[in-house]
């Protein structure tokens, strides 16, 4: 369990979570990101206009949408560090067929705020329907937290599991 509380794991884990919250912020506003980084703009206009999205993402978001995208990126962080780590020992040991990671990708299409989740989802086949959820797709979020929790937990236990040996007492 202290292998999980490593700084090989923690650096890599928040370095990810920054990444999955900064994407996010700029993803809810791609197409003004997309006319700054490719307008003809001054450099220190550009540079202002980004930092400005994300200081202004507290406005943006409701306290909840933001909780909850900071958990699920937390949770994708933590489960993508694990599996990277998984896939490592199982390629080592030869042993290596197929590696899936389902609940990963709901996190990273469904989190952050509705509005922005559900459009890409909808390319996946969930249509407009879901604005129809009691909680406007807030529900989607909520979803990837359990999924991500799940992962972790069973990524936590099988290494867990891998670290114990079983030691043979003899008969007395």
């Amino acid at each position: 369990m202290k292998e999980i509380w490593s700084k090989k794991v923690i650096i890599p884990t928040v370095i990810i979570t920054v990444l999955y919250v900064v994407a996010t912020v700029y993803l809810m506003n791609a197409g003004l990101v997309k006319d700054t980084i490719f307008g003809s703009h001054s450099l220190s206009y550009k540079w202002n206009l980004m930092i400005a999205l994300l200081a202004g993402m507290w406005t943006a978001m409701s306290t909840t949408s933001l909780v909850l995208l900071v958990i699920v990126a937390i949770l994708t962080g933590l489960n993508l560090i694990l599996v990277v780590e998984r896939i490592r020992e199982i390629r080592a040991s030869g042993k290596m067929s197929l590696v899936v990671g389902g609940s990963s990708l709901l996190g990273i299409v469904g989190s952050g705020c509705a509005s922005c989740g559900l459009p890409i989802l909808a390319f996946l086949g969930l249509s407009g329907a879901v604005f129809y959820l009691p909680f406007q797709g807030l529900e989607l979020s909520v979803l990837a937290i359990i999924f991500l929790s799940i992962s972790l937990y069973t990524l936590i236990r099988q290494r867990a599991k891998q670290t114990i040996c079983a030691v043979d007492m003899g008969t007395p």
